[in-house]
């Protein structure tokens, strides 16, 4: 990583790769050491050098870069009696903050964070969080408030400071898609190429038709920013990331 204060130039990338690819990267990786699983609460928060979570629906998946450490925390958003159903703890913000700061030397200028996933719904909490690294100056990127797309998956985040990468997957790159040409051979929902070094991404997007009830679909091409931009409302890299 190269790092110079005055013109800041991390290697830092947001890079979409295939389901496939994904299980490969962290296959090795000891679960008990770099996994965060279930429960889905802060009290499950993990640091270190490499961590990964999955099956990301309608949680919010935070993490903080330290220097070469990561603190994850993949986060359900229960009420409480949602959480007591679950027999889990209720979303407390406050222990989110707390179990964040622990450990944390606020005077690195490098720090920097993510904030990813959520839906409409949870929106607010989605807020408290961004306002909290406001409030710390703590730069972050943002992928957050899913959009009401036909078929969203779920998502997967491996954060890797031997690549200096976040590496990001759904399992939509294993799904046929649901609708298409009935005389063409079926696609991937979302197939993930790599030409010349860069990630390119063919997909799909619906939108809904009022006439039918049903949804049209149109093929999309682009990078890793044009598909997170067709999922979540809010894309934004902090100074520390670029997309590849």
């Amino acid at each position: 990583m190269n790092i110079n204060n005055d013109n800041i130039s991390f290697g830092e990338k947001i890079k979409f790769i295939k389901q496939s690819e994904f299980k490969e990267k962290v296959k090795g990786l000891s679960k008990k050491k770099h996994y965060v699983g279930w429960p889905w609460t802060a009290d499950t928060l993990k640091t270190g050098k490499n961590l990964y979570t999955d099956e990301d629906t309608d949680c919010l998946v935070v993490a903080i870069k330290n220097g070469s450490k990561y603190k994850l925390a993949h986060l359900g958003i229960y009420n409480q009696k949602k959480a007591r159903n679950n027999n889990q703890k209720g979303f407390c913000i406050e222990n989110v903050k707390r179990r964040l700061l622990d450990g944390l030397n606020l005077e690195n200028e490098n720090l920097h964070a993510y904030i990813m996933g959520g839906f409409q719904y949870n929106k607010k909490i989605t807020e408290k969080l961004k306002n909290f690294f406001d409030d710390l100056k703590i730069p972050y990127t943002e992928f957050t408030t899913r959009k009401d797309v036909h078929y969203y998956g779920k998502y997967s985040y491996f954060f890797s400071n031997k690549d200096d990468t976040v590496y990001i997957t759904t399992n939509l790159t294993e799904s046929e898609a649901l609708q298409w040409d009935k005389e063409l051979p079926r696609p991937k929902e979302v197939a993930v190429l790599n030409i010349k070094d860069k990630t390119k991404i063919i997909y799909n997007t619906y939108k809904k038709n009022t006439e039918n009830f049903g949804y049209d679909f149109k093929r999309n091409y682009g990078d890793t920013k044009d598909f997170l931009e067709s999922q979540f409302e809010n894309v934004k890299l902090s100074k520390f990331d670029n997309f590849y």
